[in-house]
C-alpha cells in the first residue's frame, strides 16, 4: 500500500470536519474516497461537495472495497460494532472519542483489531498541544521527581441548554450514553492519565445541575494510586467562566498547565530531604516559578490522521492507540460506578457491573429521546460476536 484510502462513517459535524481537513490536506499518501451515514441526505450532500462515493450505512462502505481505513464519527454506541466489522474485513480504524460508551465493548474492539492485525487509533488530537507534550516529557524526565498528586479541573466545557436541545441524542442515556464524562471531558481525562498515570481506586460523586438533561453534567473524583499518591478530577459543563487546569506535584517540583501555557516550580532541594533536615519549623524549601518555553505544535484532527497514516504505511507510532484510548474510558466508567452506586470502585472496571448500571439508568431515567441507540448497537454486537461483550 502506497496510499491510505479513507472512508468516513458519520456525516455530522465531526465527520464533515474530518472530510474537509483530509481533502484540504491534498496529501500524497492518503485521500478520501467515500462517506456513509444512516441519514442518506447527509451522506449524499457531503459526497457531492467533495465528489465522493456515498453509502447508506457504514457496513456498506466497508464492504465496498473502496477504503483501506475508516474514520468512525457516529454516535458513541456504534463505535464497537463498526470497528469489529471493519477489522474482520481487514480495514483499519481511526475512531472518534470516546472509543466506546463502556469498557466491555471497548475491550472487544481492541481484541478484534489485534487478532485481525489491523490498526486501531483514537482521535485524541489534544495530545499534540505543545504544553501537554512538553509536560509529559518533563514528568517522564523526572523534573517533578516522585509524584505525590495529580489534579485536573476541566470546567471549561460549558454548554447551554440550547446545545443539548440541538440533537435528540444529546444528553440521553440511550442515545449518547453519558454526559460530561463521556462527551466533553474524554480529552481532559485522556491527558490526565497520559501524563499522570492510572489510579487503582476511585471514589466519586456525579450530579446534574441547572440543565434539563438525563445524564450528569458534573463529576468529582478522588483517586488512589497507592503508596500515598492521590489524584483529583473535577469536570462540568455547568460552570462559567470555567478553567482548564492540570497539575502534577512531586518531590522535586510542580508543573501546572493552564490553557495553552505551562509553569514549572523547581525545588532546589527535594521536599522529602528538606522537611526532614530543615531547622525552621515554617520555612519553605527554595523554589522558583518559571514559564516553560513551548515549541510550535499542530493539535488539529488532521495531525492525528497523518500519524495514523504513518503507522499504517511505515509502522511509526500512532498518537493514541485503541489500547491507550481505553484508559480514559476506564476512568469515566469508574467514576460512573462510584458516583451512582455510592461506593469505591477498583480499576480495571468490572464490565458486567458497568452494563448493569447503564441498563438501570436507561430504564429509570431515559425519556426515549435518544432513539434507543444503545439497544440497536447491542443487537449489532450480538450478531457479530454471538453475545454482548460485557
Amino acid at each position: 500500500m502506497k496510499k491510505v484510502r479513507f472512508g468516513i462513517i458519520g456525516c455530522g459535524g465531526m465527520g464533515s470536519g474530518h472530510a474537509g481537513q483530509i481533502v484540504a490536506a491534498d496529501a500524497r499518501d492518503f485521500c478520501l474516497m467515500a462517506v456513509a451515514d444512516v441519514r442518506p441526505a447527509a451522506a449524499r450532500s457531503l459526497a457531492r461537495k467533495y465528489d465522493l462515493a456515498w453509502f447508506k450505512d457504514g457496513y456498506a462502505l466497508i464492504d465496498s472495497g473502496l477504503c483501506d481505513a475508516v474514520i468512525i464519527a457516529t454516535p458513541h454506541y456504534f463505535h464497537p460494532p463498526l470497528t469489529i466489522y471493519a477489522a474482520r474485513r481487514g480495514v483499519h480504524v481511526l475512531t472518534e472519542k470516546p472509543i466506546a460508551v463502556s469498557v466491555g465493548p471497548a475491550r472487544a474492539m481492541v481484541r478484534e483489531c489485534k487478532k485481525r492485525g489491523v490498526a486501531l487509533g483514537v482521535m485524541f488530537q489534544q495530545r499534540n498541544r505543545a504544553n501537554m507534550r512538553k509536560m509529559k516529557r518533563m514528568v517522564a524526565a523526572g523534573k517533578v521527581g516522585e509524584i505525590f498528586r495529580v489534579q485536573l479541573i476541566c470546567s471549561h466545557w460549558y454548554r447551554t441548554q440550547a446545545y443539548y436541545n440541538s440533537g435528540a441524542w444529546r444528553g440521553t442515556w440511550d442515545g449518547e450514553g453519558g454526559g460530561v464524562l463521556l462527551n466533553q471531558a474524554p480529552h481532559s481525562l485522556d491527558l490526565f492519565q497520559w501524563i499522570g498515570g492510572m489510579p487503582k481506586r476511585v471514589v466519586a460523586t456525579v450530579q446534574t445541575r441547572a440543565h434539563r438533561i438525563e445524564v450528569e453534567n458534573t463529576a468529582n473524583a478522588i483517586l488512589d494510586y497507592g503508596k500515598g499518591r492521590t489524584g483529583y478530577i473535577y469536570a462540568t459543563t455547568a460552570e462559567a467562566p470555567g478553567m482548564e487546569h492540570l497539575a502534577v506535584c512531586g518531590d522535586r517540583g510542580t508543573l501546572v498547565a493552564e490553557g495553552d501555557k505551562l509553569r514549572y516550580a523547581k525545588l532546589t532541594v527535594s521536599l522529602t530531604q528538606h522537611l526532614k533536615s530543615s531547622k525552621k519549623g515554617f520555612g519553605l524549601p527554595p523554589w522558583e516559578w518559571k514559564q516553560v518555553a513551548l515549541p510550535k505544535s499542530d493539535s488539529r484532527h488532521i495531525a492525528i490522521t497523518r500519524a495514523f497514516v504513518d503507522h499504517v504505511l511505515r509502522g511509526k507510532p500512532m498518537a493514541a492507540t485503541g489500547a491507550e484510548g481505553m484508559n480514559e474510558l476506564e476512568l469515566s466508567n469508574a467514576i460512573y460506578l462510584s458516583g451512582y452506586l455510592n461506593k469505591p470502585v477498583d480499576l480495571p472496571v468490572d464490565a458486567v457491573a458497568m452494563e448493569r448500571l447503564l441498563g438501570r439508568l436507561v430504564r429509570t431515567r431515559a425519556s426515549g429521546k435518544g432513539g434507543n441507540l444503545r439497544r440497536k448497537a447491542a443487537a449489532e454486537l450480538k450478531r457479530l460476536l454471538g453475545a454482548y461483550p460485557a
